[in-house]
């Protein structure tokens, strides 16, 4: 039945894209709340009530009728998120958030009447968190954009902790833009506002989404589709004399440009639209850099090469197909690459000694499939066959140090490998536009 009325409202919020709703709240019953629980991933830390999701699942119903009735009274206030801090590949620490199940439940319930108000709103340049889009079509769109556009220059853009700095007046008044129903803007103001505890200490949120909230995606798109996409497409795409093109996965998005004077004044323009609602970018990590067909041209005139970018998680270069036409190649970035490689070393590392082998090395098939998955695009073979021999190093190490006596030399190991043979490296994503 709730699926039902959240396709009714999908449906009026694409027919009428200037209404606003304003009863959403009741809409978060204890019926509705069952359902977002069975959604919730199972074993995962708990918050900072200790309760974990399969222990919140005991007594169920009686729980969240207790807690409808709270939200009914207005009584309800998220608990502080609990953040932890994890090693990053570079050897800095990414603060993680651990919210409490009973708030992982609301917010699952919120982040669902989020996404059947606003997705039809949501503009086509926008590739995250959305259903039936990814990142691979945000790559081919990518190379669309540069093999049959006149982009000659692309702006790498990177916004600095965008997470951990959205403005929450600002973001409220993005909601208010479709909703109405001052129970659901209240619950939502709450929860932005719920603090973080570190070290025993609680830290006021004044800024920033939910650490390692569920709603956090679909609020972190609907904040960027006003003070970026919209504006872009709407009002500084327009006063451009030549082309330009915004192609966004969250927040990781690149623009294209025909000229590089205007490469200039959009990323000059850019900064000072995000400096308004509260965000700036990475001076380190922001560039214009001249890529396509036309760069390589004249670098090649002038005895260099065109330059490369980054986005998601590849680096893009110019380069020749077999037919002799200039292509997008790509590559695995060196960043994600040795971090895939470390994860897999640490897990080998720990699991060599507890886990016998048959069960291991099945599960090193199912993450090296997950690698393919994602880098397993076209143009991207030679990374993906470099780290299928990096990764039978690394097994052949650590299968070699189970215990003082070795296992056996690389023949041993080699025949192990021919009679269980991990997945070889494939292509999952084949796409190539022709630029003639």
């Amino acid at each position: 039945m709730l699926e039902t009325k959240l396709d009714l409202i999908a449906k009026r919020a694409q027919r009428e894209p200037k209404v606003k709703f304003n009863s959403l709240a009741h809409l978060l019953n204890e019926t509705f709340l069952a359902e977002c629980y069975g959604k919730l991933k199972k074993r995962k830390a708990p918050g900072v009530d200790g309760v974990s999701v399969e222990a919140y699942g005991e007594g169920l119903e009686e729980k969240l009728k207790e807690l409808v009735g709270r939200m009914k009274a207005q009584r309800y206030r998220p608990q502080p998120v609990r953040r932890v801090s994890i090693p990053k590949s570079n050897g800095t620490l990414r603060p993680l958030g651990l919210p409490a199940v009973e708030d992982k439940v609301v917010q699952m319930g919120m982040a669902r009447i989020l996404e059947a108000i606003f997705e039809s709103s949501f503009l086509d340049v926008s590739y995250g968190f959305r259903a039936g889009r990814g990142c691979h079509d945000a790559l081919r769109e990518f190379d669309r954009m540069v093999m049959k556009r006149p982009v000659s220059y692309v702006i790498e853009v990177d916004i600095k902790g965008y997470y951990d700095h959205i403005d929450h007046g600002w973001l409220m008044r993005c909601l208010g833009e479709r909703i109405a129903d001052p129970s659901f803007l209240r619950l939502m103001g709450r929860t932005l506002k719920a603090g973080v505890m570190e070290g025993g200490r609680w830290i006021e949120t004044e800024v920033g989404a939910p650490q390692g909230g569920i709603v956090s995606p679909i609020l972190s798109n609907i904040y960027l589709h006003y003070i970026l996409d919209l504006w872009f497409e709407k009002k500084l795409k327009k006063s451009l004399k030549g082309y330009a093109e915004l192609i966004r996965y969250a927040d990781d998005f690149v623009i294209g440009c025909q000229y590089e004077w205007e490469a200039k004044r959009v990323l000059a323009e850019l900064k000072e639209r995000l400096k308004k609602f509260g965000l700036s970018v990475s001076e380190e990590k922001t560039r214009i850099v001249e890529f396509g067909r036309f760069a390589q041209e004249r670098a090649r005139k002038h005895g260099g090469k065109a330059g490369t970018l980054g986005f998601l998680g590849f680096t893009h270069f110019c380069t020749k197909g077999r037919n002799g036409w200039f292509v997008v190649g790509r590559r695995t970035s060196g960043k994600k690459f040795r971090a895939g490689l470390k994860a897999i070393k640490e897990w080998l590392r720990q699991v060599r000694n507890k886990v016998p082998l048959k069960e291991w090395w099945k599960i090193l098939g199912w993450k090296l499939r997950g690698h393919y998955q994602y880098y397993g695009i076209t143009g991207n073979g030679r990374s993906i066959h470099q780290f299928y021999r990096r990764v039978l190093w690394l097994a052949f190490k650590w299968w070699n140090r189970r215990s003082q006596k070795k296992s056996g030399g690389q023949t041993v190991f080699a025949k192990m490998v021919w009679r269980h043979p991990l997945p070889p490296p494939r292509i999952a994503h084949s796409f190539r536009v022709s630029a003639t």
